[in-house]
């Protein structure tokens, strides 16, 4: 049975640059927990089920439940209009001493990503290398 567009798109984000919650949510600044469409994303596609998708994983940011969740709300009643506003919102509801407290424990995994291959120095996102031939 072929996989599912939706499901690919997500297991090819999730192996392109990991898990999302060895990321910070690109909003808030505290850990991340899910994979989150871009929904500006030029190739957006709409599967069976309704849900939207890309098959791009460039095409995607890591989010915090919290941040998913009003991201995707916001563009289901506003469109993507609005959305500085709402970032600066997500990020200054986040109270300061909890993002320092938590960024100690992604630093590490990010070190750990490091160390298997995920990630080259100089780039902000990870990527398993090509195997050589």
């Amino acid at each position: 049975m072929p996989t599912p567009p939706y499901r690919l798109a997500h297991l090819r984000v999730r192996s392109r640059y990991a898990a999302a919650k060895n990321w910070f949510c690109s909003f808030c600044a505290l850990p991340a927990d899910e994979w989150a469409l871009i929904h500006d994303a030029p190739d957006i596609q709409i599967d069976e089920k309704g849900r939207s998708y890309s098959l791009d994983p460039d095409n995607y940011a890591s989010l915090c439940r919290r941040c998913h969740r009003a991201y995707d709300s916001h563009v289901r009643q506003h469109g993507t209009t609005g959305l500085l506003e709402l970032f600066d919102d997500l990020y200054n509801a986040a109270p300061e001493d909890l993002r320092d407290a938590t960024r100690g424990g992604v630093i590490s995994s990010i070190g750990s990503l490091l160390r298997l291959g995920y990630l080259r120095p100089g780039r902000d996102r990870s990527f398993r290398a090509e195997p050589k031939e």
